[in-house]
This record gives structure tokens, C-alpha cells and sequence, in this order.
């Protein structure tokens, strides 16, 4: 009776180590995850803000105006296919949507994985005075079966 009692607590003993390790390799990937997704929050909140920043705010219509030479890829319905004009590279804004995707060649190793230059958008609104910023950035990590997107909206005035 003893030998069948000591058997029971070890067999309990171990499923509560086999949880133990379950739940840590999970919150392991977890982790991993919500670290994509706040370094795309910090991409994005960058390019809020360089836009925020260069924007001429003379008038009404030259902030629209200088609001819409932003604007990337801003076509596609496709979550993560977008297209149309594209910003160039050496821009500043064009830099750091290079960086976000992980092909600043100065800083090798950062950016998000497996995000690229259709996976990414700035769309602008200017309509009815709106001044409303969109920024898309889509990636795929390691252990993700689909891509993942961060949207932040802002309104420039």
C-alpha cells in the first residue's frame, strides 16, 4: 500500500513538472512575440511623428499637400499586399521603413522578421480637413503561421 501511495505522489509530482515546463515554453513564445510586436509599435510611432515633424503647416492646403508626399504604397486591399508609389530609401521617412523591415545595412540584425517593402503602408486622408496618417507594418516571426499587422492612426493639425 505504501509502494502504490509513493507511486501516485511521484506520477503527481511529475505532471506538475511536465505543466511547469509546458507553461514556460509557452510564455517563452509569448515573450518573443510581444517584443515584435512593440518594437512595430515603436516603427510606427516613429513615422507618426516624422510626419508630424516635416509637415508644412502655412495653411490649410499645404499641410494636405505636404501630408500626401508621405504617403507610401497607399493601394491595395490585400491585408499585407499594398502598392503604389513608394517612397525613396534615402528619404528620411524612406530610412526608417528600411530599418523596420531589416535592411538598414548599417544596423544588420534589427527590424522585424520576416516583414518587407509590400507588407508596409502609409496611407493619408486629407478629406473634409481630416489630416489622417495611417501607418501598416506587416512581419512573420519564426513561430507565426500567418503575417501579423500593426496599425496606428494619428491626425496631423
Amino acid at each position: 500500500m505504501m509502494l502504490i501511495e509513493a507511486m501516485v505522489s511521484i506520477l503527481l509530482l511529475l505532471l506538475g513538472i511536465l505543466g511547469i515546463a509546458g507553461l514556460t515554453a509557452k510564455s517563452m513564445a509569448l515573450s518573443g512575440q510581444a517584443q515584435y510586436r512593440t518594437e512595430a509599435g515603436i516603427y510606427a510611432a516613429q513615422i507618426i511623428q516624422l510626419v508630424s515633424l516635416s509637415v508644412d503647416r502655412s495653411s490649410a492646403s499645404t499641410l494636405a499637400q505636404s501630408l500626401k508626399a508621405f504617403e507610401h504604397q497607399p493601394d491595395g486591399t490585400e491585408r499585407c499586399a499594398y502598392s503604389g508609389t513608394e517612397l525613396s530609401e534615402t528619404s528620411e521617412l524612406g530610412k526608417v521603413l528600411k530599418a523596420a523591415r531589416g535592411a538598414d545595412t548599417a544596423n544588420p540584425g534589427l527590424g522585424l522578421p520576416g516583414a518587407t517593402e509590400s507588407g508596409q503602408q502609409v496611407v493619408v486622408n486629407t478629406g473634409n480637413d481630416l489630416n489622417q496618417v495611417t501607418v501598416r507594418l506587416c512581419w512573420q516571426g519564426p513561430s507565426d503561421t500567418a503575417k501579423r499587422i500593426y496599425e496606428i492612426q494619428a491626425f496631423v493639425h
